[in-house]
Protein backbone atom coordinates (compact mmCIF):
# COMPACT_ATOMS: atom_id res chain seq x y z
CA UNK A 1 0.00 0.00 0.00
CA UNK A 2 2.87 2.37 0.81
CA UNK A 3 4.38 1.97 -2.67
CA UNK A 4 1.01 2.51 -4.29
CA UNK A 5 0.64 5.73 -2.28
CA UNK A 6 4.10 6.94 -3.37
CA UNK A 7 3.25 6.17 -6.98
CA UNK A 8 0.04 8.17 -6.64
CA UNK A 9 1.88 11.19 -5.15
CA UNK A 10 4.55 11.06 -7.84
CA UNK A 11 1.94 10.95 -10.58
CA UNK A 12 0.23 14.01 -9.06
CA UNK A 13 3.54 15.86 -8.90
CA UNK A 14 4.27 14.89 -12.49
CA UNK A 15 0.91 16.20 -13.65
CA UNK A 16 1.46 19.44 -11.69
CA UNK A 17 4.86 19.95 -13.24
CA UNK A 18 3.52 19.31 -16.72
CA UNK A 19 0.90 21.98 -16.07
CA UNK A 20 3.60 24.40 -14.96
CA UNK A 21 5.69 23.51 -17.98
CA UNK A 22 2.81 24.39 -20.27
CA UNK A 23 2.55 27.75 -18.52
CA UNK A 24 6.33 28.14 -18.49
CA UNK A 25 6.48 31.39 -20.47
CA UNK A 26 4.08 33.07 -18.07
CA UNK A 27 5.78 31.72 -14.96
CA UNK A 28 9.29 32.52 -16.20
CA UNK A 29 8.49 36.12 -17.16
CA UNK A 30 6.34 36.87 -14.11
CA UNK A 31 8.46 35.34 -11.36
CA UNK A 32 11.88 35.50 -13.04
CA UNK A 33 12.73 31.89 -12.17
CA UNK A 34 16.35 31.10 -13.06
CA UNK A 35 16.82 28.71 -15.98
CA UNK A 36 19.05 26.44 -13.88
CA UNK A 37 16.22 25.85 -11.40
CA UNK A 38 13.82 25.02 -14.23
CA UNK A 39 16.34 22.59 -15.74
CA UNK A 40 16.91 21.00 -12.34
CA UNK A 41 13.16 20.58 -11.89
CA UNK A 42 12.85 19.00 -15.34
CA UNK A 43 15.64 16.51 -14.61
CA UNK A 44 14.09 15.68 -11.21
CA UNK A 45 10.70 15.06 -12.75
CA UNK A 46 12.25 12.90 -15.50
CA UNK A 47 13.97 10.77 -12.88
CA UNK A 48 10.78 10.58 -10.85
CA UNK A 49 8.82 9.58 -13.96
CA UNK A 50 11.25 6.77 -14.74
CA UNK A 51 10.93 5.52 -11.17
CA UNK A 52 7.15 5.63 -11.37
CA UNK A 53 7.14 3.66 -14.62
CA UNK A 54 9.57 1.10 -13.24
CA UNK A 55 7.54 0.61 -10.06
CA UNK A 56 4.31 0.32 -12.02
CA UNK A 57 5.85 -2.40 -14.18
CA UNK A 58 7.03 -4.21 -11.06
CA UNK A 59 3.55 -4.05 -9.55
CA UNK A 60 2.00 -5.41 -12.74
CA UNK A 61 4.52 -8.25 -12.79
CA UNK A 62 3.89 -9.10 -9.14
CA UNK A 63 0.13 -9.07 -9.63
CA UNK A 64 0.53 -11.38 -12.61
CA UNK A 65 2.66 -13.78 -10.55
CA UNK A 66 0.12 -13.63 -7.73
CA UNK A 67 -2.67 -14.58 -10.14
CA UNK A 68 -0.63 -17.56 -11.37
CA UNK A 69 0.02 -18.68 -7.80
CA UNK A 70 -3.71 -18.41 -7.00
CA UNK A 71 -4.56 -20.59 -10.01
CA UNK A 72 -2.03 -23.20 -8.89
CA UNK A 73 -3.38 -23.15 -5.33
CA UNK A 74 -6.97 -23.55 -6.51
CA UNK A 75 -6.05 -26.49 -8.72
CA UNK A 76 -3.94 -28.04 -5.96
CA UNK A 77 -6.93 -27.81 -3.61
CA UNK A 78 -9.07 -29.61 -6.20
CA UNK A 79 -6.45 -32.36 -6.44
CA UNK A 80 -6.34 -32.71 -2.66
CA UNK A 81 -10.14 -32.95 -2.56
CA UNK A 82 -10.09 -35.66 -5.22
CA UNK A 83 -7.40 -37.62 -3.37
CA UNK A 84 -9.40 -37.38 -0.16
CA UNK A 85 -12.47 -38.77 -1.89
CA UNK A 86 -10.34 -41.60 -3.27
CA UNK A 87 -9.06 -42.31 0.23
CA UNK A 88 -12.64 -42.50 1.47
CA UNK A 89 -13.57 -44.84 -1.38
CA UNK A 90 -10.55 -47.00 -0.65
CA UNK A 91 -12.06 -48.02 2.68
CA UNK A 92 -15.19 -49.15 0.84
CA UNK A 93 -13.05 -51.09 -1.65
CA UNK A 94 -11.31 -52.92 1.19
CA UNK A 95 -14.67 -53.88 2.64
CA UNK A 96 -15.76 -55.29 -0.72
CA UNK A 97 -12.54 -57.30 -1.05
CA UNK A 98 -12.93 -58.61 2.50
CA UNK A 99 -16.51 -59.62 1.77
CA UNK A 100 -15.54 -61.47 -1.43
CA UNK A 101 -12.78 -63.34 0.43
CA UNK A 102 -15.15 -64.29 3.24
CA UNK A 103 -17.59 -65.63 0.63
CA UNK A 104 -14.66 -67.61 -0.82
CA UNK A 105 -15.05 -65.82 -4.17
CA UNK A 106 -11.30 -65.64 -4.69
CA UNK A 107 -11.40 -65.09 -8.46
CA UNK A 108 -13.84 -62.22 -8.11
CA UNK A 109 -11.68 -60.70 -5.38
CA UNK A 110 -8.60 -60.99 -7.60
CA UNK A 111 -10.38 -59.28 -10.52
CA UNK A 112 -11.60 -56.54 -8.20
CA UNK A 113 -8.08 -55.94 -6.88
CA UNK A 114 -6.70 -55.76 -10.44
CA UNK A 115 -9.23 -53.10 -11.37
CA UNK A 116 -8.52 -51.19 -8.17
CA UNK A 117 -4.76 -51.35 -8.65
CA UNK A 118 -5.15 -49.92 -12.15
CA UNK A 119 -7.07 -46.99 -10.72
CA UNK A 120 -4.40 -46.42 -8.04
CA UNK A 121 -1.62 -46.52 -10.63
CA UNK A 122 -3.39 -43.80 -12.62
CA UNK A 123 -3.69 -41.66 -9.50
CA UNK A 124 0.02 -42.17 -8.79
CA UNK A 125 0.85 -41.00 -12.32
CA UNK A 126 -1.20 -37.85 -11.86
CA UNK A 127 0.35 -37.07 -8.48
CA UNK A 128 3.83 -37.40 -10.00
CA UNK A 129 3.17 -34.42 -12.29
CA UNK A 130 4.97 -31.22 -11.29
CA UNK A 131 2.09 -29.18 -12.68
CA UNK A 132 -0.70 -29.66 -10.09
CA UNK A 133 -3.21 -27.80 -12.25
CA UNK A 134 -2.93 -30.53 -14.91
CA UNK A 135 -3.32 -33.32 -12.36
CA UNK A 136 -6.27 -31.56 -10.73
CA UNK A 137 -7.98 -30.87 -14.04
CA UNK A 138 -7.75 -34.47 -15.26
CA UNK A 139 -8.67 -36.04 -11.92
CA UNK A 140 -11.66 -33.74 -11.38
CA UNK A 141 -12.97 -34.35 -14.91
CA UNK A 142 -12.68 -38.13 -14.62
CA UNK A 143 -13.84 -38.40 -11.00
CA UNK A 144 -17.30 -37.09 -11.91
CA UNK A 145 -17.66 -39.58 -14.79
CA UNK A 146 -17.60 -43.05 -13.24
CA UNK A 147 -19.09 -44.57 -16.41
CA UNK A 148 -16.12 -43.43 -18.49
CA UNK A 149 -13.22 -45.83 -19.05
CA UNK A 150 -10.14 -43.62 -18.88
CA UNK A 151 -6.64 -44.67 -19.82
CA UNK A 152 -3.66 -42.56 -18.76
CA UNK A 153 -0.24 -42.83 -20.34
CA UNK A 154 2.05 -40.37 -18.52
CA UNK A 155 5.78 -40.51 -19.22
CA UNK A 156 6.93 -37.10 -18.00
CA UNK A 157 6.58 -34.89 -14.92
CA UNK A 158 6.19 -31.65 -16.95
CA UNK A 159 8.84 -30.13 -14.66
CA UNK A 160 10.30 -28.00 -17.46
CA UNK A 161 7.01 -26.77 -18.87
CA UNK A 162 6.92 -22.99 -18.40
CA UNK A 163 3.47 -22.18 -19.82
CA UNK A 164 1.23 -20.19 -17.42
CA UNK A 165 -1.25 -22.43 -15.59
CA UNK A 166 -4.37 -20.56 -16.72
CA UNK A 167 -3.43 -21.05 -20.39
CA UNK A 168 -2.58 -24.71 -19.89
CA UNK A 169 -5.87 -25.38 -18.09
CA UNK A 170 -7.83 -23.64 -20.84
CA UNK A 171 -6.11 -25.67 -23.57
CA UNK A 172 -6.49 -29.08 -21.93
CA UNK A 173 -9.89 -28.33 -20.40
CA UNK A 174 -11.49 -27.53 -23.75
CA UNK A 175 -10.00 -30.60 -25.42
CA UNK A 176 -11.10 -32.88 -22.58
CA UNK A 177 -14.63 -31.44 -22.61
CA UNK A 178 -14.92 -32.06 -26.36
CA UNK A 179 -13.60 -35.62 -26.06
CA UNK A 180 -15.95 -36.44 -23.17
CA UNK A 181 -18.90 -34.99 -25.09
CA UNK A 182 -18.15 -37.22 -28.09
CA UNK A 183 -18.23 -40.36 -25.94
CA UNK A 184 -21.92 -39.75 -25.23
CA UNK A 185 -22.79 -40.96 -28.75
CA UNK A 186 -21.18 -44.38 -28.32
CA UNK A 187 -21.97 -47.46 -26.28
CA UNK A 188 -18.31 -47.96 -25.37
CA UNK A 189 -17.45 -44.79 -23.48
CA UNK A 190 -13.71 -44.40 -23.23
CA UNK A 191 -11.01 -41.80 -23.45
CA UNK A 192 -7.23 -42.00 -23.68
CA UNK A 193 -4.87 -39.33 -22.40
CA UNK A 194 -1.17 -39.37 -23.19
CA UNK A 195 1.31 -36.90 -21.71
CA UNK A 196 4.83 -37.35 -23.01
CA UNK A 197 7.95 -35.51 -24.14
CA UNK A 198 10.35 -35.76 -27.03
CA UNK A 199 13.28 -33.56 -27.99
CA UNK A 200 12.21 -29.98 -27.17
CA UNK A 201 8.49 -30.64 -26.95
CA UNK A 202 5.89 -31.75 -24.44
CA UNK A 203 3.09 -33.75 -26.02
CA UNK A 204 -0.54 -33.84 -24.92
CA UNK A 205 -2.61 -36.39 -26.81
CA UNK A 206 -6.34 -36.95 -26.23
CA UNK A 207 -8.15 -39.77 -28.03
CA UNK A 208 -11.89 -40.46 -28.06
CA UNK A 209 -14.30 -42.66 -30.06
CA UNK A 210 -15.86 -41.21 -33.20
CA UNK A 211 -14.65 -39.41 -36.29
CA UNK A 212 -14.93 -35.93 -37.73
CA UNK A 213 -16.80 -35.77 -41.03
CA UNK A 214 -14.41 -34.96 -43.92
CA UNK A 215 -16.51 -32.00 -45.08
CA UNK A 216 -16.09 -30.13 -41.78
CA UNK A 217 -12.50 -30.98 -40.89
CA UNK A 218 -11.20 -27.71 -42.29
CA UNK A 219 -13.73 -25.70 -40.29
CA UNK A 220 -13.44 -27.08 -36.75
CA UNK A 221 -11.03 -24.32 -35.63
CA UNK A 222 -13.20 -21.52 -37.03
CA UNK A 223 -14.77 -19.21 -34.42
CA UNK A 224 -18.47 -19.92 -33.98
CA UNK A 225 -18.44 -23.26 -35.78
CA UNK A 226 -19.97 -26.08 -33.73
CA UNK A 227 -21.53 -29.49 -34.19
CA UNK A 228 -23.22 -29.37 -30.78
CA UNK A 229 -26.18 -27.27 -31.85
CA UNK A 230 -27.55 -25.03 -29.07
CA UNK A 231 -25.26 -26.78 -26.55
CA UNK A 232 -22.08 -25.37 -28.07
CA UNK A 233 -20.62 -21.93 -28.70
CA UNK A 234 -18.11 -22.91 -31.36
CA UNK A 235 -15.34 -21.08 -29.52
CA UNK A 236 -13.58 -23.95 -27.69
CA UNK A 237 -11.21 -25.16 -30.42
CA UNK A 238 -10.75 -21.62 -31.70
CA UNK A 239 -9.54 -20.54 -28.25
CA UNK A 240 -7.34 -23.64 -27.95
CA UNK A 241 -5.67 -23.02 -31.30
CA UNK A 242 -4.92 -19.37 -30.48
CA UNK A 243 -3.54 -20.21 -27.03
CA UNK A 244 -1.34 -22.99 -28.42
CA UNK A 245 0.08 -20.65 -31.07
CA UNK A 246 0.58 -17.92 -28.47
CA UNK A 247 2.63 -20.38 -26.42
CA UNK A 248 4.77 -21.30 -29.43
CA UNK A 249 3.21 -24.74 -29.91
CA UNK A 250 1.21 -26.63 -32.50
CA UNK A 251 -2.13 -28.44 -32.54
CA UNK A 252 -3.26 -31.12 -34.98
CA UNK A 253 -5.83 -33.89 -35.18
CA UNK A 254 -6.12 -37.28 -36.83
CA UNK A 255 -9.64 -38.60 -37.44
CA UNK A 256 -9.34 -42.29 -38.28
CA UNK A 257 -12.36 -43.68 -40.09
CA UNK A 258 -11.05 -47.28 -39.98
CA UNK A 259 -10.54 -47.27 -36.21
CA UNK A 260 -13.49 -44.94 -35.53
CA UNK A 261 -11.46 -42.65 -33.31
CA UNK A 262 -10.15 -39.11 -33.26
CA UNK A 263 -6.82 -38.00 -31.79
CA UNK A 264 -6.01 -34.39 -30.92
CA UNK A 265 -2.32 -33.69 -30.37
CA UNK A 266 -0.88 -30.54 -28.80
CA UNK A 267 2.85 -29.90 -28.78
CA UNK A 268 4.17 -27.27 -26.38
CA UNK A 269 7.82 -26.15 -26.23
CA UNK A 270 10.18 -26.82 -23.35
CA UNK A 271 12.11 -23.63 -24.01
CA UNK A 272 10.91 -20.83 -21.71
CA UNK A 273 9.12 -18.00 -23.49
CA UNK A 274 7.73 -14.58 -22.61
CA UNK A 275 4.00 -15.10 -22.47
CA UNK A 276 1.50 -12.32 -22.70
CA UNK A 277 -1.07 -11.82 -19.96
Amino acid sequence: MEKRWLLFVNLLLLQLFLFLLLAYNYVFTSFRIPVTIVLFAIIAVMISSLWVVREMLRLVERESEAEKVMVRLEEAEKLITTLRSKHHDFVNHLQVILGLIQLKMDNDAADYIKGLSKDLIQIEKLVSLKRPEVAALISSKLASLSYLQASLDINTTLAELSIPPEKLVSILGNLLDNAIYETSFYKDKWIKIRIDQEDEWFIFEITNPGTIAPEIRERIFEPGFTTKGHEGTGMGLFIVKNLVRECGGTISFDSRDDDIMTVFTVRLPKTPMEYGN
